[in-house]
């Protein structure tokens, strides 16, 4: 006969029962672990994914910001904002390669351009203001005496009498007629740093890499005459580049000045092109000319391209426009430059032809456009 201790039997049954809940729990426990686990190891692999794909969709426009905002003071102008290459990196990296490549037969084909948002082809043909799409005078040959001799007689008929004025002129309260403004040649972006340097600046170069730049005279001839002033000795007292990517202009600005930061300086809109406008504040930068100054004009390529250049004995000025009849309202605010040393510029310059004056008799001076660039040095703000 079998004695069972009743304390006994609920200890063992209770003890039972508590083992059973507690490998409940740790079961429990354990699979929530795993698919936590599983859940963050999902997580990652999106998360890395994610990243991947970011990296390849990152557009070059980033870096070139970044790049601004490393080596100069103030924000970048609007209308160099819309110059920026709408190009990612992978992009970037598989057109570097295809032209950087041994042997490279790379030419820049309708996808390419559209992509990269380049004027490969005739452009001219469509564009409104054909008379003064290229101030040849005002941005290159004025510099060039060569490519004055190469002017045909028909340019001589589109010669703008309001290109150029006297320094007398910037007077508050004074009425000026302002030459053309708006901005007549096609749009187009920078090219990623590493693929403009590769490009050399010589007609056979530039056919070969956008073939379809060859096809319309006129847009043959406007590149020929940036290529003259590019590869044309500089005057006496004067450096000069032809910046093919917004990086290279930024360097030159700064080596030129000798500054570790530039400033950047450009006009605020069109308001008042090709009328009559009032002066109101005028505020000149520098030291009266004793301070150098480095001018970037926009210059036709089938790529966003400059011509920059600083020259002694240069005055750079901002003029305010003010509303006509109120005197009051500010319409558009300008740079204009003024060269006080002509002594070097070639006698058939138009300056000397609208001005009534001779090499080194005056001084010249011009507007700048919303493209157009001013650098100085903090210093000189």
């Amino acid at each position: 006969m079998v004695i069972i201790n009743k304390n006994y039997l609920f200890t063992s049954l209770g003890l039972l029962i508590l083992n059973l809940f507690s490998y409940s729990l740790t079961s429990s426990s354990s699979s929530s672990s795993s698919s936590s686990s599983s859940s963050s190891s999902s997580s990652s692999s999106s998360s890395s994914s994610s990243s991947s794909s970011s990296s390849s969709s990152a557009t070059i426009a980033s870096d070139q910001i970044k790049f601004w905002s490393e080596n100069v003071e103030n924000r970048i102008p609007k209308p160099i904002l819309k110059k920026l290459s709408p190009l990612t990196k992978q992009e970037s990296d598989y057109y570097s390669n295809l032209l950087l490549s041994k042997n490279s037969i790379f030419s820049a084909d309708a996808d390419f351009c559209s992509v990269a948002k380049l004027a490969c082809h005739s452009v001219f043909d469509n564009v409104k203001v054909v008379k003064e799409l290229y101030n040849i005078e005002k941005l290159y040959a004025k510099f060039s005496p060569a490519l004055y001799r190469s002017r045909r007689p028909a340019d001589e008929n589109q010669d703008n009498p309001f290109s150029f004025f006297r320094m007398s002129v910037l007077k508050n309260g004074n009425l000026v007629h302002l030459p053309h403004l708006h901005e007549s040649l096609p749009e187009r972006a920078f090219l990623p740093e590493k693929i403009a340097c590769k490009i050399p600046l010589n007609y056979d170069s530039i056919v070969r890499i956008f073939p379809d730049s060859d096809s319309s005279g006129k847009m043959k001839r406007t590149i020929q005459t940036t290529l003259g002033y590019c590869n044309a000795d500089a005057l006496q007292g004067e450096t000069k580049s032809c910046p093919k990517s917004l990086e290279e202009m930024v360097r030159f600005a700064k080596f030129t000045l000798g500054e570790k930061k530039v400033v950047a300086l450009a006009s605020k809109n069109t308001r008042g092109s090709n009328s009559e406008v009032k002066i109101g504040n005028i505020k000149e930068y520098g030291d009266a000319g004793k301070s150098k100054i480095v001018a970037c004009h926009e210059a036709f390529l089938p790529f966003a391209a400059y011509v920059c250049h600083s020259l002694s004995s240069t005055r750079l000025y901002q003029v305010d426009f003010v509303d006509g009849e109120t005197g009051s309202n500010v319409v558009n605010r300008m740079l204009g430059i003024c060269h006080m040393d002509t002594c070097h510029w070639p006698k058939e310059h138009v300056a000397f032809k609208i001005l009534k004056f001779g090499p080194g008799e005056g001084e010249a001076c011009h507007w700048f456009s919303q493209l157009d660039l001013a650098w100085i040095a903090h210093a000189s703000i």
